[in-house]
């Protein structure tokens, strides 16, 4: 009998030490997941609904209880890498498509239109009655003031972009080869490359956040940057971890900076972006290519467990 002990007691010390690798690192802790979402590349949440590109198009999660998300619905389109969803419209980048859906009922959707772009596109911006589309040939500007009939407008920027934002007439774009690019889009039908931002090499994706701006730089970690001068962004702090990860996701809001870098995501205090330190963490992923952050509740898609839900308990 003393054996059997032994042999149990030996086992619970392999889980507990082969569950290490992906235990809670300060207060953020794993919530849920569903691999109903597929190999899922991007995530946003809009009223309580999750939608994740995948490779079968977009699935859409009712998450009023994070922690029992579920599958209602889907929008069919094969290998899909951006979604965008505004006033009960989904602006989906799939292929060489933009399309827009009604999704005023997630779990009932209706296609509207489509519109062919020209180049694979990665991910959707809206700014007024304009969607900005990131692709292998820069940026496409598409007039979508009616989205049963969008029409594109103009190209800005050459090389492989991967995400934009836009404020007040500029547009800041993730081109891993140059960095990020800043774009004069006053006149959406005539823009024009303004400036590169020096050190932000390896942009993969970025997020705005009142007077900064939040870059993650694929190998090389993140950038946070001003735009004090709101043409002539400069670099004013940076972090990088030792894991060998690959920041591909970033969103922030002033306090707290969180990052997806494919093996896990991270929590970074930037209160003084200057000097970013890290404040909590979770490893052990396989493919943690976006994040969505609503709440205390963090929203990760990820390539084998799909939709990863988790909080950060800690008040600001």
């Amino acid at each position: 009998m003393s054996k059997l002990y032994a042999a149990l007691a030996a086992m619970c010390l392999i889980l507990i030490s082969c569950g290490s690798a992906n235990a809670d690192k300060g207060p953020l802790s794993l919530v849920t997941y569903s691999k109903k979402a597929g190999v899922a590349y991007r995530v946003l949440v809009d009223a309580h609904h999750a939608y994740l590109a995948n490779n079968d198009g977009v699935a859409i999660f009712d998450v009023h209880q994070p922690e029992r998300p579920r599958k209602i619905g889907e929008l069919p389109l094969g290998v899909t890498f951006g979604v965008c969803v505004e006033n009960g419209l989904a602006y989906v980048s799939s292929g060489s498509r933009l399309t827009v859906w009604d999704v005023h009922y997630p779990a009932n959707p209706c296609r509207l239109a489509e519109c062919a772009v020209g180049n694979e596109i990665q991910n959707v911006w809206l700014d007024g009655p304009y969607a900005y589309v990131p692709g292998d040939r820069g940026v496409h500007i598409l007039d979508v003031r009616d989205p049963g009939s969008m029409m594109p407008v103009a190209r800005c920027g050459e090389g492989s972009a991967r995400s934009v934002a836009v404020r007040d007439g500029i547009a800041y774009v993730a081109m891993p080869a140059a960095g990020v690019v800043v774009m004069d889009v006053s006149n959406p039908a005539s823009p024009r490359q303004i400036a590169t931002v020096s050190g932000t090499k390896g942009a993969w994706d970025l997020h705005l956040h009142e007077s900064q701006l939040y870059v993650a730089c694929h190998g090389a970690g993140i950038r946070i940057l001003t735009l004090s001068d709101k043409e002539t962004p400069r670099v004013i702090g940076g972090y990088r971890d030792n894991d060998g990860g690959e920041a591909l996701s970033v969103w922030g809001d002033g306090h707290y900076l969180y990052v997806a870098d494919n093996y896990g995501i991270e929590v970074l205090d930037v209160s003084d972006p200057a000097n970013p330190r890290e404040l909590a963490g979770y490893g052990g992923l396989s493919g943690a290519h976006d994040l969505f952050v609503d709440g205390s509740f963090i929203y990760v898609a990820e390539a084998k467990k799909g939709l990863i839900i988790f909080e950060l308990k800690q008040n600001k």
